[in-house]
């Protein structure tokens, strides 16, 4: 953490460019643009943009992005901005943490009973799922070992923990990652559209994404499409406090595909560098997650004042401060994941991890919503 503070602050300077594009990009759209949107008339319907297409601030910034690097700059963001848009990974990462003050202890208890026992199922039936097809499509074993964690629990976190311990190739997390992303773009779009036309409460839009999208940072851009509010029992309350629960299972995921990998691997192939997994996890595990639950800490000891938790006093100015903080942050920090889309860089998972991906991807994603569906009765909310 010392050496990474330090460059983060060697970093600053030569980011700034890159964040300058990012906050003009984002103060744009929801100065000027969104409210455009919001009395815009055309072809005589009312507000098409933000009624039919449910465009807001996070799509419309997440495709700006997209549209700088594949469009603008043909492919390649330049040097100048490079590492403006990297800074961006560590805002998604703050608000996240920020989003801590969205609950107290009791509350994520109340949610979590649940989300523990379904988040759990799919970790588990993901990991069989694709150890089976790794192995009937003949895929290599580090390879395999890899996508289980990653399309099981949030994608770019789990590749990156689990490669080391199963002496995965920088290709194989680079098909892995392709992969993921390439799956996750699509459901990130589509998932509003779905939800809406479903008549999805927040709660259940949620739990639903919160379970079935593979990615962390694109969990929290669809939830953000469906309902751009930041408040307890919005759609990004409900999906992230799943996705936390999902993410805090990456030391048994890591631990178990492992044990996997080394239980199966022949004798004559074994290099003897078996990884430490007690150095790997402290070394891999996403520190957001700490900070998240340090963030509920002092919330539940009433740090920010009231939360605002339905049923319960309204929220106090501190909570709604932070909440409006939050909702530029999450902005600033989207626009920059619209950058790290490389359409070229996503063609590369090709052939039989594209493949095995998208099966079990799109069961997942699809089980999950089924599931939902048929327990929206007995979800809690907060």
């Amino acid at each position: 953490m010392h050496k990474e503070s330090h460059g983060f602050f060697r970093q600053l300077p030569s980011a700034l460019p890159g964040l300058a594009l990012i906050i003009i990009t984002m103060v744009v759209i929801r100065l000027w643009v969104e409210p455009w949107m919001a009395h815009t008339k055309i072809l005589g319907m009312e507000k098409p943009l933000t009624d039919a297409f449910h465009l807001n601030y996070i799509l419309l910034g997440i495709l700006c992005g997209l549209l700088y690097r594949n469009v603008i700059f043909g492919g390649k963001m330049p040097e100048i901005f490079v590492d403006g848009f990297k800074l961006s990974r560590l805002m998604i990462k703050t608000g996240i943490i920020m989003l801590g003050s969205l609950y107290t202890f009791s509350a994520i208890v109340q949610l979590g009973s649940m989300a523990i026992f379904l988040i759990g199922g799919f970790v588990i039936m993901t990991i069989i799922m694709v150890l089976w097809l790794g192995k009937m499509f003949g895929l290599d074993r580090s390879m395999t070992a890899v996508l289980a964690n990653a399309l099981s629990i949030c994608g770019v976190s789990a590749a990156v923990a689990t490669s080391p311990a199963v002496e995965a190739k920088a290709s194989h997390v680079a098909y892995a990652i392709a992969t993921i992303l390439g799956f996750g773009i699509l459901t990130m779009f589509i998932s509003p559209f779905i939800g809406h036309e479903l008549g999805l409460t927040d709660l259940q839009y949620g739990a639903w994404i919160g379970t079935g999208i593979l990615n962390s940072g694109q969990v929290l851009a669809a939830a953000l499409a469906f309902n751009p509010n930041v408040a307890p029992g919005t759609a990004v309350s409900i999906a992230e406090i799943w996705n936390i629960m999902r993410v805090i299972s990456i030391p048994f995921a890591v631990f178990a595909v492992t044990i996997w990998y080394w239980a199966g691997k022949e004798e004559s192939d074994s290099s003897g560098k078996k990884k430490s997994l007690g150095t790997l996890l402290v070394e891999k595990f996403p520190v957001f997650v700490i900070g998240f639950m340090v963030m509920v800490f002092f919330t539940s000891m009433g740090a920010f004042g009231d939360v605002g938790i339905k049923g319960g006093p309204p929220a106090s100015e501190t909570i709604k401060t932070l909440r409006l903080v939050m909702q530029w942050i999450f902005g600033f920090g989207l626009v920059g994941l619209g950058g790290f889309i490389d359409f070229k860089e996503l063609r590369q998972a090709g052939g039989t991890p594209l493949k095995l991906g998208l099966i079990v991807g799109t069961t997942k994603y699809v089980l999950a919503l089924a599931v939902v569906y048929l327990i929206k009765d007995y979800l809690v909310s907060i």
